[in-house]
């Protein structure tokens, strides 16, 4: 099987025009998403997994709208926030019925079998290191032929599921740059996990490069990091 791993477009808190948790998509955003819906069309995906916050879900929708497929909701997808325990702020996130009335063509996930309980901000790592590495087993286990998944998340998450992909047991993780609506894919096939590619953002030349981008206009990548790496 193949998974497209996908963080979300870029948000209006990547430009720090609000500090709430559960934020839209930019202008840019939304452009980012009808191209990477373009992009991920011909790839006939059979499933879209999807964390329930906004940014994500808006990422998905032009993809959703294009294939027919509904959006899989999960709440180990959740972006990680490393806020420190004891940390009371709201995720601001709805129950899972307030998802479905307000955004079409989302459902909670079928394959999830407990309740749909989103994690708190204050959630520790090894948390999420447990949720990314259960939901990596649960993707090669669910689809063993040659069908082929997008996964739209956060940075944080979606480094640590490349993280849970490529090796058998936790152990130091890597660094990765995810850049907004970039591609990762990986493949598992007889056995074998494989990293196919990292941070692609071919599908998005024409538009311009976001401030907190790891590239240039021209394509080219900056020496220095502008945002944090995961």
């Amino acid at each position: 099987m193949l998974a497209y791993l996908i963080r979300h477009a870029e948000s209006t808190s990547n430009l720090e025009q609000t500090d709430s948790l559960n934020s839209r998509l930019s202008d840019l955003g939304r452009r980012q998403s009808d191209a990477l819906a373009a992009r991920l069309r011909s790839a006939a995906p059979e499933a879209i997994y999807c964390s329930p916050y906004q940014r994500c879900l808006d990422t998905a929708a032009p993809l959703a709208a294009g294939t027919g497929l509904p959006i899989r909701v999960r709440p180990d997808l959740c972006e990680f926030h490393y806020l420190p325990p004891g940390a009371i702020r709201s995720t601001e996130l709805p129950a899972l019925a307030g998802l479905v009335e307000s955004n079409p063509g989302v459902e909670g996930c079928p394959d999830w079998n407990a309740a749909f309980e989103w994690p708190t901000v204050d959630e520790p790592l090894d948390a999420l290191l447990q949720r990314t590495r259960g939901f990596a087993d649960e993707l090669k286990s669910r689809w063993t032929g040659d069908e082929s998944v997008v996964v739209i998340s956060h940075g944080s998450p979606i480094a640590r599921l490349l993280d849970a992909w490529m090796t058998v047991e936790r152990g130091p993780s890597f660094r990765f740059i995810i850049d907004n609506a970039a591609i990762s894919a990986v493949r598992h096939y007889e056995g074998v996990s494989s990293l196919i590619c990292l941070n692609d953002v071919s599908h998005l030349a024409g538009l311009p490069a976001p401030a907190a981008a790891n590239y240039r206009d021209d394509g080219t990548l900056r020496a220095v990091p502008p945002t944090p790496y995961w």
